[in-house]
């Protein structure tokens, strides 16, 4: 490989579709209406979902929760505590940048401490926001350790 460039490991599409499944069997347990978006690990949309009497706003709510947690991998959750550590202007300024959410409900999909994507979720309250897209960590951690030796889960993306 040149050293002027770098090789990135990226959810493919059947795999987003299996994180995508699990999201959405967690959302009809919790009977609630998400939308969902998974981004590749640069941060390019490789699938939506939007639940049938979802609100049409999560949708865009949801891709930036995705954006967010793979731009800067980490919980979309870990905002408010992260922020409580920065000037005030820093404060004040991030939240107001396009694009970001910077409230729960997206995660990084993380292999080797590296991100392969993310999902973002939306249009339910923070917490079961969260845990849509938790579950959907959970099932790519589970088939990532399947391809693994000895089964063992090479991802840390559940903190």
């Amino acid at each position: 490989m040149n050293r002027f460039l770098r090789q990135q490991p990226t959810i493919t599409l059947k795999l987003a579709m299996r994180a995508l499944h699990a999201a959405l069997e967690k959302a009809e347990q919790e009977q609630v209406h998400i939308s969902i978006a998974i981004v590749d690990a640069s941060g390019q949309p490789i699938h939506t979902a939007h639940m049938d009497n979802a609100p049409l706003p999560s949708r865009d709510i949801a891709l930036n929760k995705a954006l967010t947690a793979a731009g800067f991998s980490a919980s979309t959750g870990t905002w408010h505590e992260r922020l409580e550590k920065c000037s005030p202007a820093v404060r004040q300024g991030l939240p107001m940048q396009p694009g970001l959410a910077l409230f729960g409900g997206g995660e990084p999909f993380l292999l080797d401490d590296e991100v392969i994507g993310a999902i973002g979720i939306s249009g339910a309250s923070e917490r079961v926001d969260e845990l849509c897209a938790l579950a959907a960590v959970q099932r790519v951690e589970q088939l990532l350790g399947e391809g693994t030796p000895n089964g063992q889960t090479r991802s840390s993306a559940l903190h």
